[in-house]
């Protein structure tokens, strides 16, 4: 499925090649956690007791932050098998650790003495069959179980997107750079000025603008060849993908309070502000722990595609949609099936949101005028929700209703 996802071009082009390397290297554990603001999510979705989430779930953080406006479901699906099974963890875990404590030692540290005692005596015997073993199996990176990721230096330390960070963050420090110094900034003006002082200088390596410069690099963050092509369409004049890199890392690092940006900690530290604990997603925070208890049996997770899930699913079964960035990944023929389906299996008022590597939606330009003419895009709500992304990784932000 993944390579079916992935690889749109010959395998006899550059293009093709790429892609086809990519949809090997994403048959992986790639994000430990999700990249897109929940916060975001929510303001556009308008989620009420009756609403029906369905969603990408990568880390499975914003399945799990979905839950907590108390809708009728939530349904997350991925062509990634590793991501399904950190949010089967994640929700088996939630239903059996005997206290917020355990489960925050799991998910919000990431690492402790007790959670593998803890896997062993209350996870999994509750986990379905294949989830189990996928978190006894061995992994490949390492010596011992997948479940040994949350001892050590703890899973927020590891998958692709956590080998991707510790490569720069060593990378920047032999570049006299400092990430985490920006942590330490007790104002916005203040970490504008670590910023500067200490993560600009990065980019400005002769070594990083060489290597941003080749698809393979982005790899690591999640990004296909075709959304990097993407994201090359917003290059003004003599500017440079190492460009963007830069802006957003800033938007990401000085645009919004780090005292609440959990993404922000992620990128520069690899781990949450589990001190204070405040710069956390809403599914970790204490003062959430028991509505997400009571919450945690109107959700479910599979593998597979948002397509063939509404395919395979009774009219009116989903009435919200969550794309994540997956779009950028596809043929227009490809998007037109899926909203085609959306059209024809939800009612009006449903609500799709996605991402783009760019500040383009492809919806514009890849449904036929019938098709496109169902729906209303919320322009001028999008620019203003994207520009509230703490996450500020991505290009642009939309929604859509059927009307």
């Amino acid at each position: 499925m993944l390579r079916k996802a992935v690889a749109n071009d010959g395998g006899s082009t550059r293009e093709g090649f790429l892609q086809r390397l990519f949809s090997i290297w994403f048959d992986a554990f790639v994000y430990n956690q999700i990249w897109e603001d929940p916060r975001v999510d929510l303001k556009a979705l308008e989620l009420k007791g009756d609403s029906r989430v369905l969603t990408i779930s990568s880390g499975g953080c914003n399945a799990l932050n979905y839950l907590l406006a108390e809708p009728e479901s939530v349904t997350a699906v991925d062509l990634n098998r590793h991501h399904i099974a950190l949010l089967q963890l994640k929700i088996t875990a939630i239903r059996t650790l005997p206290d917020y404590d355990a489960f925050f030692r799991f998910f919000g540290k990431g690492s402790g003495e007790t959670n593998v005692e803890n896997f062993e005596k209350y996870i999994a015997p509750e986990l379905d069959e294949d989830t189990r073993n996928y978190w006894q199996g061995k992994y490949k990176i390492r010596r011992g179980r997948r479940i040994d990721l949350f001892t050590g230096r703890g899973i927020y330390d590891h998958s692709r997107n956590g080998y991707f960070l510790r490569f720069f963050h060593g990378l920047s420090r032999k570049l006299g750079c400092d990430p985490e110094a920006v942590l330490n900034a007790n104002s916005i003006e203040e970490q504008q000025e670590l910023f500067d002082e200490h993560i600009a200088p990065f980019f400005d390596s002769r070594l990083i603008k060489t290597i941003g410069k080749m698809p393979v690099t982005l790899f690591g963050l999640g990004i296909p060849p075709q959304q990097y092509q993407e994201l090359k369409k917003d290059l003004d004049g003599d500017g440079t993908v190492i460009d963007i890199y830069r802006e957003r890392a800033e938007r990401l690092a000085a645009g919004f309070p780090i005292e609440d940006n959990y993404f922000a900690w992620q990128a520069l530290a690899r781990r949450y502000d589990t001190e204070k604990g405040t710069a956390l997603p809403e599914y970790l925070k204490k003062e959430n722990f028991e509505l997400l208890s009571s919450m945690v049996d109107r959700i479910a997770a599979k593998v597979g595609s948002v397509t063939d899930e509404i395919r395979e699913s009774p009219n009116g079964t989903f009435d919200r949609y969550v794309l994540l960035d997956a779009q950028d990944w596809m043929k227009p023929d490809t998007i037109a099936e899926l909203w085609g389906l959306i059209a024809e299996r939800s009612e009006p008022g449903a609500r799709v949101i996605f991402r783009t590597a760019g500040k383009l939606s492809p919806i514009e330009t890849s449904l036929p005028e019938d098709l496109r003419n169902r729906f209303e895009y919320h322009e001028e709500l999008s620019e203003s929700l994207f520009k509230e992304d703490r996450a500020s990784i991505y290009g642009g932000f939309h929604l859509y209703t059927l009307q």
